[in-house]
């Protein structure tokens, strides 16, 4: 049997389509490092040479330990790899029939394809990203919602390529251990600011400019307390980020999908809430930089647990949240 990556029926290793949603079902035997098909039979990529079905770690001492340490120290990662990743995490997307009524529609099911968004029952907060759901307040205007889930898949695709990059440097596959660390990084002091900037950035490219604002961003640098350059160098790697993430975007939310969420904004008659007060980075980090800067911090604090066992209980609710269905 064979899993279909958009619905996650199972199907008969014979079948091309998906019997449940009819969508193509992508080859089974595609190597998640660098993208080619390989034999039924082979167990080693014939183009990388790396394992197709590698191990997976499922326990915190086989992640921390120093041989893991000197792999994030010594990364041989690659812009062709960071590429790599990023393609193959949106290739799921030419599968999608994109064929939703509304603007609400066609963004939720271009969110849905990535992880499950479902509406919030609670709270006062307009959405938020939570291991591994995107929640959403159903109750607002939908040209608010549209922004919402935009905001919140960027966050969960800067956790899923976190992910994909520690797996390709440790040649693992994917596991609640792995994921438990990264949301942990994710939501430190320095990073939360790159991922609130980044997020805003990626979100503020599909909704008008009127309505753009950086509020969460503005908030984490307020309560950081860190200085002017630091929190502009860690802006600088967020708008690099945020840049990939939108070039892969505008295939899907194209433009005719932002003139429609535009004119939903004007039907909805929202209040401007533009409050971009600051000045903001207009030039990309380049390739090797932006690789060297991401994964030393993600190096540092793999250390600081490396380290510190009593930090590390701290991961141990995070993995529950990502085991339990």
């Amino acid at each position: 049997m064979k899993e279909c990556q958009i619905c996650g029926t199972l199907n008969f290793k014979k079948n091309t389509y998906c019997t449940h949603c009819g969508c193509m079902i992508v080859e089974e035997n595609i190597c998640q490092y660098c993208g080619v098909k390989n034999p039924d039979t082979s167990t080693v990529c014939i183009n990388c040479n790396r394992p197709i079905d590698p191990v997976a770690i499922e326990d915190f001492e086989d992640l921390f330990n120093i041989f893991n340490v000197k792999l994030l120290v010594d990364s041989k990662f690659t812009i062709a790899d960071y590429n790599s990743i990023l393609n193959n995490m949106f290739k799921k997307l030419d599968y999608m029939n994109i064929d939703g009524k509304t603007p609400k529609d066609k963004v939720l099911q271009i969110a849905n394809v990535f992880t499950i968004v479902v509406p919030k029952s609670s709270g006062v907060v307009n959405g938020e990203y939570g291991s591994p759901i995107i929640f959403y307040d159903d109750r607002l205007d939908e040209s608010l919602q549209i922004s919402t889930i935009i905001h919140e898949l960027a966050h969960f695709l800067l956790f899923d390529f976190s992910v994909n990059i520690l797996c390709n440097i440790f040649d693992v596959k994917s596991s609640s251990v792995v994921k438990s660390f990264v949301e942990y990084f994710l939501t430190l002091d320095g990073m939360r600011i790159i991922n609130e900037f980044y997020a805003h950035t990626v979100e503020n490219r599909f909704i008008p400019l009127k309505y753009q604002s950086f509020n969460s961003f503005k908030h984490c640098v307020f309560s950081s307390g860190m200085t002017t350059h630091v929190v502009w160098q860690e802006m600088e790697l967020g708008f690099t980020m945020a840049y990939d993430i939108i070039r892969h975007l505008e295939k899907y939310i194209d433009e005719n999908l932002r003139q429609s969420i535009k004119l939903q904004f004007k039907m909805d008659m929202v209040d401007s809430k533009n409050s971009i007060d600051f000045d903001s980075p207009k030039v990309l980090l380049d390739d090797d930089k932006k690789i060297e800067v991401f994964i030393g911090l993600m190096a540092y604090h793999f250390y600081d647990l490396y380290n510190n066992e009593e930090a590390r209980k701290e991961l141990e609710p995070i993995k529950n949240r990502f085991e339990f269905k």
